[in-house]
Order: structure tokens, then sequence, then C-alpha cells
């Protein structure tokens, strides 16, 4: 471990306990045990097979982003190697480590891994949107909330979400003109690099380039709605699985419904975005404060229907990753001894 992978990991540690005190603060553990008592365990048996049915959804759109370079064995272990990296390192390292096994394993390159990753996020940021302005205007509590209430240290919530609502409309944005015109945006990062005189222009657009690349199956309409034919299956069958999830748990949460469901899933899903590792603390955080503002859900049992929610998605993409690991020979330290940077250069 380097110094660098040393202070990461340390900044990471630091957020996860952060997390996991806003996510554990004023939580009754006898009632949580309690809860956890009444758990059905057929529908979470089925909502067990949806999070199945979410990977192997997300391999087949990643084969398709990547033109189908890879087999589907081949995109389903890479991505929850992804996952397995994902959640036991910070700094979102399974991305890289989806690459860097590819490579190990020949059919994939790190930097085209990354530039589809890229993709895969700014599609799922959209939908996410999408659904979270969708089922706002139904739940008053939730939507008051947001506009007057604080986190942490009492930063004012309306703050965190416009800045984010803006940040991702940026992003929407300028995926959209990438994609629409790359050969403009690429000579337009060329000109401003050759004005400001910069030293080595080609490293620095070598990055511009890696995404355009990964944006470039986009440029097909046929493999463009198939995409996003992909990704409105994923987040419907999402949907479902916070839905089986959340019926699981119908001994303490009342009138279980899609929107509930939904509200959670949302939550989820920003809860994520924050840099704790696996989304320990912030996931839990993120959806019981939502339940418990959107439907007066009480905190306890909130927190009780998140830790069932992630730890089904958790422990599948560990075992899976680690499955897909085994079968292929190679170890964890083997993906996380090459460095990216060297990676890049040797791509180069």
């Amino acid at each position: 471990m380097n110094r660098k992978q040393g202070l990461q990991i340390l900044v990471a540690l630091i957020l996860t306990a952060f997390s996991l005190y806003l996510a554990l603060r004023g939580v009754k553990f006898a009632e949580v045990g309690q809860a956890l008592q009444q758990v059905d365990v057929l529908w979470l048996a089925i909502s067990a097979a949806l999070i199945l049915l979410t990977l192997v959804i997300r391999a087949q759109r990643w084969r398709v982003l990547l033109k189908r370079q890879l087999s589907f064995n081949d995109a389903f272990g890479l991505i929850n190697i992804g996952y397995l990296v994902n959640g036991v390192l910070p700094a979102r390292a399974g991305d890289a480590a989806r690459g860097i096994a590819g490579s190990l394993r020949g059919p994939v390159t790190m930097l085209a891994a990354l530039s589809t990753v890229v993709v895969e996020r700014v599609l799922d940021m959209l939908f996410i949107v999408l659904i979270l302005v969708a089922t706002l205007p139904f739940v008053p509590g939730l939507r008051e909330y947001l506009t007057t209430g604080s986190i942490g240290g009492g930063v004012p919530l309306n703050l965190v979400v416009g800045i984010s609502g803006l940040l991702a409309l940026l992003i929407v944005v300028i995926f959209v003109l990438l994609a629409a015109f790359p050969a403009k945006v690429e000579a337009g990062v060329r000109w401003i690099l050759k004005s400001l005189h910069v030293a080595h222009p080609e490293r620095l657009l070598r990055p511009v380039q890696h995404v355009l690349e990964g944006l470039s199956a986009l440029g097909s309409v046929r493999a463009g709605l198939e995409i996003m034919g992909w990704t409105v299956v994923l987040w419907a069958v999402s949907g479902l699985y916070f839905f089986t999830v959340m019926r699981a748990c119908g001994a303490f949460i009342p009138d279980v419904t899609l929107l509930k469901s939904l509200v959670a899933m949302w939550a989820s899903a920003f809860g994520m975005v924050f840099p704790a590792t696996g989304g320990i603390g912030s996931f839990h955080f993120a959806v019981r404060e939502a339940l418990f503002w959107g439907f007066g859900l009480a905190r306890d049992l909130g927190f009780t229907y998140a830790v069932l929610a992630h730890a089904l998605s958790y422990l599948a993409g560990i075992i899976l990753g680690a499955g897909a690991l085994l079968a292929w020979g190679i170890s964890l330290r083997d993906v996380m001894r090459h460095e990216p940077e060297a990676e890049v250069a040797a791509q180069e």
C-alpha cells in the first residue's frame, strides 16, 4: 500500500464513521431486533432473486456499451468484481478494479471500462432524478423536509438539493453534447489547450477521448435505444426489489405501497453518492430519513428496512465478485496491485 492509497482509506474510514453515526443516532436496537424477527423470509427470497436480476441487466447493458466486446459471463463477473471492491475499499475503487480485472482477464482495458462506467453513472443519475421528480409531489412531508430541513452540522438541505440538482442537470447537458457532437467537442478541447499553451496537451486530451469512446455506442440509434431500454428495465426491476423488501417488512411497515418503495429507492441512490465505503451508513441514513419525513415511519423501523435492502445487494456483490475472482484464478491483491496510472500509461 502506497501513501496515496493509505490516505484514501483513512479519509474513507472517517467518512464512513460519520455516516454510521448519522444512521445509528437515536436508533433503539432492541426495537430493530424485534422487527427483524418479524421479517417474511419468502418475500426476502423474492428480493434476493430480483437483486440478481438487476446484476444480469447491468451486465447486459454494459456489453452493449462496450459494443459486445465481452461475453455475458465476463461482463457479469467483472461487474460483480467491481461491486466487491467498492464494498471493501474507498473512493469507488471498484470502477477501476472492473477494468483492471478485465485487462488481467484479457477482453477489456481499464480505459474502456472507465469510459463506459461514466456513461452508466450518468444514465442512472438521470433516471433517479426523473423518479424523484415524479414521486416528490405525492409526498408533501418529504418535500417540506427537503426545503426546510438540515443535515449534519446544520447544512440546509435545500442548498444541498439545489446544488446537487444543478450539477446533475449540468452533467446531463454536457453528456448530451458530447454524444451529439464528439468530433466538435474534441476539436474544441484541442483548440483550448493550444490557446493556453499547455504542456503535453495530448495527455490532458486523453480522458476526453476516452469518454467520447465510451459514448460512441450511443451514436448508433439502435444501440442507443437498446441501452436506454435496458436502463428502463433496470430501474423498473430495482423498484420491484425495494417493494418486495418492504413487503418482507410488512409486519412492521404499515400500508406498503409502490410509492414508498420508489422514494426509498431514490433516497438510497443519493445515499450511495456519499463516499462512505460500500454505502455503509449513508445508505441507511438516507432511506430512514426519507421514510420518516415522507410517511412518518419510525426511524427504528426505517433503519431496519434499510439494513435489509442494503445487506441483500451488498452481499450479492461480495459473494458473486469473490466467486468470479476464484473462477478466473485472479486474487483481489492482483487487482489492487495494479496502479491505474500505470495501466493508462501502458495503453497510451
